[in-house]
């Protein structure tokens, strides 16, 4: 009579954890990839489609200010006394036409003369926005510009009334601000152009003037040092786990939906090839939408690239908001810089 042997119970019980090993690690798999897809996904399509854009449709002649429309017709926009609340507008105004277009984004901007006369040809600041925001939201800015300075507030694409298009985060819009310098340079002729960027329109400023010696001095505020670091930031602030990776994955999806590598215009990289242009840097010690030493940061590289460089921290302050905290000291910043790097306003 043939008896088999009983299996080695450590056999069994390897065997067991084995397969318990494998499946557990399965699984943790199936969920990472389930999590970076959905960070990847829902991530990049924030980043390039900005959700709950501002509703701003203020003018520069709600404030009593003589203003050029660029690319639209401004006769349109007295449709837009007519809404009740002009900071939740029911439309942001007619669409900008086709006279100033950069790759496919038709552009709209405004361009406001100097409240003290000065001659077209005199230095012009232009005024670029951040993301979800438009030309309206930065008329508190250009306020303290208008008494001595010419100026030009855009919409970058896919913002207030310029053509919908991808978000590049700077990559694109560089190109936006580049067209818009073209229009000034056509139409105005200025001797000197300064641009002042908030959080991507930092990036967008820094990037336009890496490869334009028409900018000849940039100011920017709450912008970051790389992408990836402030898509980490944000991940970690709004308590996703895994930030760092999550950050790649964002800039993946990105690449995928734009065939952009937005990580292309950091702004670390970009501040070190201006060829010794001035900049400031304006940064708001709360900002949690950006590293904590991001400012830092592009201060250094800017002078490792030989530009001068001013660093000012409004301590209490948040994400671009430095100027609302810190009002008194952010207009002694901007219009001392502007007053030393540009030539006197007439």
């Amino acid at each position: 009579m043939r008896h088999d042997l009983e299996p080695n119970p450590r056999r069994r019980r390897r065997a067991r954890l084995g397969r318990g090993v494998g499946i557990a690690f399965a699984t943790v798999l199936v969920i990472l990839v389930a999590y970076f897809g959905y960070v990847a996904y829902e991530g990049s399509r924030q980043l390039t489609d900005p959700p709950n854009p501002t509703a701003d449709c203020r003018t520069p002649g709600l404030l009593g200010w003589p203003y050029e429309s660029i690319n639209y017709d401004a006769d349109t926009d007295a449709a837009l006394t007519a809404e009740a609340d002009p900071l939740m507008c029911s439309s942001q105004g007619m669409p900008a036409g086709d006279a100033v277009i950069a790759g496919d984004a038709n552009l709209a901007g405004w361009y406001v003369p100097a409240a003290n006369g000065a001659d077209p040809t005199a230095p012009t600041v232009l005024v670029a926005h951040g993301w979800r925001s438009n030309k309206s939201n930065m008329l508190e800015r250009a306020a303290m510009l208008h008494p001595a300075y010419n100026l030009l507030l855009l919409d970058f694409r896919n913002h207030g009334q310029s053509a919908d298009s991808d978000t590049t985060q700077g990559v694109r819009e560089a190109d936006d601000i580049v067209a818009m310098i073209d229009w000034l340079e056509a139409n105005k002729g200025p001797s000197q152009v300064a641009i002042l960027g908030v959080s991507m329109g930092g990036a967008s400023a820094l990037a336009a003037a890496e490869g334009d010696d028409r900018v000849d001095a940039v100011i920017v505020e709450s912008t970051h040092a790389t992408l990836a670091g402030a898509a980490t930031a944000r991940l970690a602030n709004d308590g996703y786990p895994l930030s760092v990776p999550g950050s790649w994955a964002i800039l993946l999806g990105t690449l995928v939906r734009t065939g952009e590598d937005v990580s292309a215009v950091d702004p670390v990289g970009s501040v070190a090839r201006l060829d010794g242009r001035p900049v400031m840097v304006i940064h708001g010690a709360l900002d949690t939408s950006i590293g904590a030493d991001d400012a830092q940061e592009l201060a250094a590289a800017a002078e490792a690239g030989g530009s001068s460089v001013e660093l000012h921290v409004c301590e209490t302050a948040g994400h671009a908001d430095s100027f609302k905290v810190c009002p008194e000291a952010y207009q002694g910043w901007v219009l001392g810089f502007l007053e030393r790097v540009l030539a006197p306003p007439a």
